[in-house]
């Protein structure tokens, strides 16, 4: 009764999340061009609901599993401090894209969009330095249409976008 299910109400719900996530696509599209002497910025696939995934390649770098510990080490700045739960400005979370889930076409494509070498990426990895099995995904999910308007003018997409602009710039100065 409070938001019947059909296109008037939660029907809006829904449209308004997947263009939440048509936002976020567009931004991070921007960042990507803006970022490309830094890194690579990457979708595996290019959303068609409120879930966008991204993987993020530091520039020059060759090795997925090398380009995997980067984004562990970025995906730090997304994750809880219990003493300090207050202190983070966006939770997020993370998947990985399964090179075995993946044909060999898609794979040497994911892998030149990203810049790392395609023979790093494999089914059973030999070399833990150089290969791996998967690509780590920063997963996004739009569901809340009410976080999306601020006073400022900036809404909680472009808000996020500058967080992990800077939490990108700060992994990319620090070791990982």
């Amino acid at each position: 009764q409070v938001l019947p299910l059909d296109a008037e109400h939660f029907g809006r719900v829904c449209g308004h999340t997947i263009r939440a996530a048509e936002h976020l696509f567009d931004r991070l599209q921007e960042m990507s061009r803006r970022l490309a002497d830094s890194c690579r910025i990457a979708m595996p696939v290019e959303p068609d609901t409120n879930l966008v995934c991204i993987a993020v390649n530091p520039a020059g770098n060759q090795s997925l599993a090398r380009m995997n510990r980067f984004g562990r080490a970025l995906f730090r700045h997304f994750t809880l401090d219990p003493d300090r739960p207050q202190a983070c400005e966006f939770i997020g979370s993370h998947t990985s894209l399964l090179r075995r889930n993946l044909a060999p076409v898609a794979a040497r494509k994911l892998a030149r969009r990203l810049g790392f070498d395609p023979n790093s990426f494999v089914t059973a990895v030999h070399d833990i330095a150089d290969e791996a099995d998967h690509v780590f995904l920063l997963r996004h999910t739009l569901m809340n249409p009410w976080l999306t308007d601020d006073s400022r003018g900036r809404d909680f997409v472009d808000r996020y976008c500058d967080f992990l602009e800077r939490s990108i710039a700060q992994t990319l100065e620090g070791e990982w």
